[in-house]
């Protein structure tokens, strides 16, 4: 045979071969994952382990990509646009960051709206028809879960005893009723991610920032920060989403198992966020039982009532009135979406 006639024979077969394995992988379903930061014990614990378990399991159907924000240098604060524009197919966002984007998404964790970790479910549950709605239309996208990382407290270097001496410092945050809410109290609100606290704590950049009891003991804070305040000012709320072209594009089959398993996720994170916060100060105070991280020799700062009452009042004349502004600009209908649904749930009404 002849060296042109062999190079036909051996192309033919390469297409072929090419062709026969295509056709073989295509009902296979690759699926790009954006995880959470692996400082972060819900990341390292519970959500890469789920994706790395799913792909393993469904080998023959799925093709799981996954990967966390501290691999591919996210911040988390570009996520909606690299949603709309399908950077990955299932997303993790944290909707403090992304609030700049749309203030409806932040509807569902409010400063000072739900005072427990019980009724922030739900809150959650009834934001959550409005929310995907919002979502498909503004940024093509797909709900899959909301959950939280639990209580979000205060960390200090210097010594507090509650909210009168929040004056004149200077507080990282992570979302604008966040920093609101510090503000009304004489505090400046520093918004920055969640890997650059550390430093900025420890160089004096801050004086202190908001996070969970654990979030923040996985993270060494208790190594750069000396008074832990657990008063409450959110939860840290999470969404797992779709970029929905993706989503509408799956098989109805793989959307329904997908459905299936993220509820089962998101149940996951709710039980374990009612149990963080708990076991994050003791951690970071040196008590047992400290699962999951690290002792440390903080102070404890005991929340009093006249603070509880502090709180509420700011949230009532600031945060809602601020939020509800800011979002009506952008949604005319948000008001009334969120009085009827998380409002209603929470027994809190904007006027």
């Amino acid at each position: 045979m002849k060296a042109s006639q062999k190079w036909f024979v051996f192309s033919v077969l390469f297409v072929f071969c090419f062709a026969a394995g295509s056709a073989m992988g295509a009902d296979k379903t690759t699926i790009r994952v954006l995880g959470g930061f692996t400082q972060q014990i819900q990341s390292t614990v519970i959500e890469e382990p789920f994706f790395k378990k799913l792909g393993k399991e469904n080998a023959d159907r799925l093709d799981i990509q996954f990967r966390t924000m501290d691999e591919v240098g996210q911040k988390g604060f570009q996520a909606m646009r690299q949603l709309k524009a399908g950077v990955f197919d299932i997303m993790e966002i944290q909707l403090g960051y992304v609030s700049g984007d749309d203030p409806f998404f932040q509807g569902v964790d409010l400063v000072g709206v739900a005072p427990d970790i019980k009724t922030a479910r739900k809150v959650m549950e009834a934001y959550r028809e409005a929310f995907d709605k919002r979502l498909q239309e503004r940024f093509e996208g797909k709900l899959l879960t909301l959950w939280p990382y639990g209580d979000q407290i205060f960390w200090f270097k210097d010594k507090v005893s509650g909210l009168n001496d929040f004056k004149g410092k200077k507080i990282r945050v992570f979302s604008p009723p966040m920093a609101d809410f510090v503000k009304y109290f004489g505090a400046t609100g520093v918004t920055m991610a969640f890997p650059e606290v550390y430093t900025s704590l420890q160089r004096g950049v801050i004086d202190g920032a908001v996070t969970g009891a654990l979030a923040g003991n996985t993270a060494a804070w208790y190594e750069v920060s000396n008074f832990v305040y657990p008063l409450p000012v959110g939860y840290s709320i999470q969404a797992h989403v779709a970029n929905l072209k993706f989503w509408n594009g799956l098989s109805a089959e793989n959307r329904d198992f997908l459905t299936k398993k993220m509820k089962e996720l998101e149940d996951e994170f709710w039980t374990v966020g009612a149990e963080v916060t708990d076991l994050g100060i003791n951690c970071n105070t040196g008590k047992d039982p400290c699962k999951y991280g690290k002792k440390g020799k903080m102070t404890l700062v005991p929340v009093s009532a006249e603070d509880k009452e502090k709180s509420k009042k700011a949230a009532e004349e600031i945060i809602l009135p601020t939020w509800s502004k800011d979002c009506n600009a952008v949604y005319k209908q948000c008001t009334d979406a969120w009085n009827g649904s998380a409002g209603k749930a929470a027994g809190v009404r904007i006027k």
